[in-house]
């Protein structure tokens, strides 16, 4: 599958440098996974693993993918632990293996033919980068970016995008600095990830990127975008964009970083666009969506008892405004 194969300890021996380990996320799906690790070996670049990590699927989804791709490296664990849990298992895993770079992707993603070279030259061009991201598009023929650069407004908690829901275009092939970066697909320098940490457990998943992006920032290393690099990723595939599920991590997780990231006094000064931004969420899932009020009621009662992890969150990842169960 690639030109060099870890050893029986986990290790690359005599990989060509730089080093990439490509980390794939999944959770009872395999035609997903199936299409993402294609994608990845469709990339050509020579001296790359893939480590598929299941996270305690309800049914087998490493058999299949093992039998179809030779070489390729496992983790399987025993229950979910949330996408920060799942995540943190396949990076220590390519740590382990002596991984340059960490390349993490969801499994909903379909990575361009160079985008592996692409981030690996920008991050080797800039020694000072903790992460870079491709350029993430929305799926179908019309390349809509769904996500470019993006600046973080601490004392809101919030993220404003730039370049995104436009037509991709040369003005997007730029690599540029940016405050944030969703964790699609990122690649990650190895020292960066020793010195500062992979992501926070007690997130479970939701806002896990942004705290990890600001931790990075904090320490002094700088995030880009690789325009040249660019993914596909089908939004949404796992956990529902409006589900109950999500609407309670959403919700708990900002107020976590809220509290973390914002002075005493910018959320005094920002309660009122604060308290307006969560009723267009609420207005987004819908006033008479009953389980996801409960959810986010839930998501605030939690985050003033210091509940963190898993919690007690809600199960359903139906998403009421689709109507599709994720």
């Amino acid at each position: 599958m690639t030109s060099n194969q870890p050893g029986a300890n986990g290790a690359a021996q005599s990989a060509p440098r730089p080093y990439v380990v490509a980390v794939v996320l999944t959770w009872n799906d395999v035609d997903m996974a199936r299409a993402c690790i294609r994608s990845l070996i469709g990339n050509g670049y020579r001296s790359m693993q893939i480590v598929l990590v299941d996270n305690g699927s309800d049914f087998p989804t490493i058999a299949p993918l093992e039998r179809e791709f030779p070489g390729l490296v496992t983790v399987q664990l025993s229950e979910n632990t949330g996408f920060c849990g799942g995540c943190n298992a396949g990076m220590k895993k390519a740590l382990e293996m002596g991984a340059d770079y960490v390349f993490l992707l969801n499994n909903d993603t379909i990575v361009d033919s160079i985008a592996v070279s692409e981030l690996v030259k920008a991050m080797e061009e800039r020694p000072e980068t903790a992460l870079a991201s491709a350029l993430m598009l929305y799926p179908g023929c019309e390349r809509s970016v769904q996500d470019y650069r993006s600046v973080v407004h601490r004392d809101r908690a919030r993220v404003t995008r730039f370049g995104a829901d436009e037509p991709a275009s040369e003005a997007h092939r730029r690599t540029v600095e940016t405050e944030f970066a969703p964790a699609c697909a990122v690649m990650f320098r190895a020292r960066a990830l020793n010195e500062v940490g992979m992501f926070d457990e007690t997130f479970f998943t939701n806002w896990e990127d942004y705290d990890i992006c600001l931790r990075f920032v904090d320490a002094g290393w700088k995030i880009l975008v690789v325009g040249t690099a660019e993914v596909v990723h089908m939004e949404g595939q796992t956990t529902g964009l409006a589900s109950p599920f999500i609407t309670y991590f959403s919700v708990r997780n900002r107020l976590i970083c809220l509290c973390r990231y914002a002075s005493a006094s910018g959320i005094l000064v920002n309660t009122p666009y604060i308290l307006r931004t969560f009723f267009w969420q609420v207005r987004s899932y819908g006033f008479t969506n009953m389980a996801c009020h409960w959810a986010f009621a839930k998501g605030v009662l939690h985050f003033l008892l210091g509940v963190r992890g898993k919690g007690t969150a809600p199960t359903s990842r139906d998403d009421k405004r689709t109507g599709k169960k994720r």
